[in-house]
Parts: structure tokens; C-alpha cells; sequence
């Protein structure tokens, strides 16, 4: 019996997942890291890992949305973050991401819909 029950605890683990990926709003705020041409010493004193939990933090106390993830490139890290109102949820993590010194130079782009809706870019 413990298999089914250790069985049952996953599989709600991954419907909530799957669940709340499906009912993810469309409008998005996507974060470009230069993951190239800041400072040594600051790519040595920060991480993707902290940049992502300051941000979680910062989108749960506030409910604006959520972080979905990140992807690694060969010279860009991108963090992926949606919710109902692109301009909320960038008006939350902008302090977050002026802060951090990993962010320097990072492009952001606030799009206030699905792929292809109208879109701001900003430099930090």
C-alpha cells in the first residue's frame, strides 16, 4: 500500500502543476541576462538561483503572478514570468530586478498578451 499511496501524492503533485500551466494568463514579462558581458566578479558573487527566489518572494507577497522557469543560452539567461496584467507584474519585480547586479544591463520585455501581442522592451 505504500507505493499507491506514494503513487497518489505525486500524481496530485503533477495535476496541480499541469493545472496551473494550463490556467496561466497569457500576458508575460520575459527577463534577458547578459550571461557574457558584465564584471567577472559579478558573475562570481551572483546566481540565477538567488535572482529567482528574490523574485518568487516578491510575486507571492504580492499575487501578480508567477515565475515559470528560465532558459540557459550561450550568452543570455531568460526567466520566463506570466500573470493577468503584464504591466503589475513587471511594476513588481522591477525593484527586485534594479537591485540585483546580475540584472545589470538585462533586457526586459513586458508583453501584454499572447506571442505576437504589442510589447515594451526596457533596459535595466
Amino acid at each position: 500500500m505504500p507505493y499507491d499511496v506514494g503513487m497518489g501524492y505525486f500524481a496530485r503533485l503533477f495535476r496541480r502543476r499541469q493545472h496551473a500551466a494550463q490556467a496561466s494568463p497569457d500576458q508575460a514579462v520575459l527577463v534577458h541576462l547578459d550571461g557574457t558581458g558584465l564584471p567577472d566578479e559579478i558573475y562570481e558573487q551572483c546566481d540565477v538561483a538567488t535572482i529567482e527566489d528574490l523574485l518568487l518572494d516578491a510575486l507571492t507577497r504580492e499575487g501578480t503572478g508567477e515565475l515559470d522557469g528560465n532558459e540557459f543560452g550561450p550568452s543570455e539567461v531568460i526567466l520566463f514570468m506570466y500573470g493577468k496584467d503584464a504591466e503589475q507584474l513587471f511594476a513588481t519585480v522591477e525593484p527586485v530586478l534594479r537591485s540585483y547586479a546580475l540584472c545589470k544591463g538585462a533586457r526586459v520585455v513586458v508583453r501584454r498578451g499572447p506571442p505576437g501581442a504589442e510589447e515594451r522592451v526596457i533596459v535595466l
